[in-house]
């Protein structure tokens, strides 16, 4: 299986904005548990789907900047994946990049239904953040009732677990859960 990911910029969106919305549509119940985002109150309709994509594009932009004027500053980097047929199979992205102090990243990663590249994914990744970003480790967040996701970072090498109990999701989503951090130390 091949595996193509593309960074998420408005030029990708613009070309796919369609077919990402109707991706999301399909496969909101199964996201949006885990994806703030992906709830009917957020993105409920193209339009408003369409507005949070370009913010979101537009916030990463802004860090990124930030990060140029002082590279303490964390940033992100986003990408949509593209299956062997030239479809998209999903999207995936690392978080709170920190090329300075930790010298480490979040990663995620989402798969739409029926199209699984995620570790094909996650090993581009691992790769980028040891060639170019010149990353120590990347982590997984993952709420602890998400058994098929703590599978994946568990078979594939993040053995370095901090669990977290009674916390927020994420700054975006106060909901609280418990959380574990899978991390894995890249070599080169």
């Amino acid at each position: 299986m091949s595996v193509e990911l593309k960074k998420l910029n408005f030029d990708n969106f613009i070309t796919n904005c369609t077919e990402m919305y109707n991706l999301l549509n399909d496969n909101r119940a199964r996201l949006s548990p885990y994806f703030w985002w992906a709830t009917s109150k957020v993105t409920p309709n193209k339009f408003r789907f369409y507005m949070f994509l370009s913010l979101y594009i537009i916030n990463t932009k802004c860090k990124k900047i930030a990060h140029k004027l002082n590279p303490a500053c964390k940033y992100d980097e986003q990408f949509i994946v593209y299956n062997e047929r030239g479809e998209i199979g999903g999207m995936c992205g690392l978080d709170n990049i920190d090329t300075k102090n930790n010298k480490n990243a979040e990663l995620w990663g989402l798969a739409f239904k029926g199209n699984n590249q995620t570790i094909e994914s996650v090993k581009i990744l691992e790769n980028y953040c040891i060639d170019k970003l010149n990353l120590n480790s990347i982590y997984g967040k993952v709420q602890s009732n998400n058994i098929a996701c703590r599978y994946f970072w568990e078979r594939y090498g993040y053995d370095s677990k901090t669990e977290m109990k009674n916390v927020p999701i994420s700054e975006h989503n106060p909901k609280i859960s418990d959380i574990i951090i899978y991390t894995k130390y890249l070599s080169r």
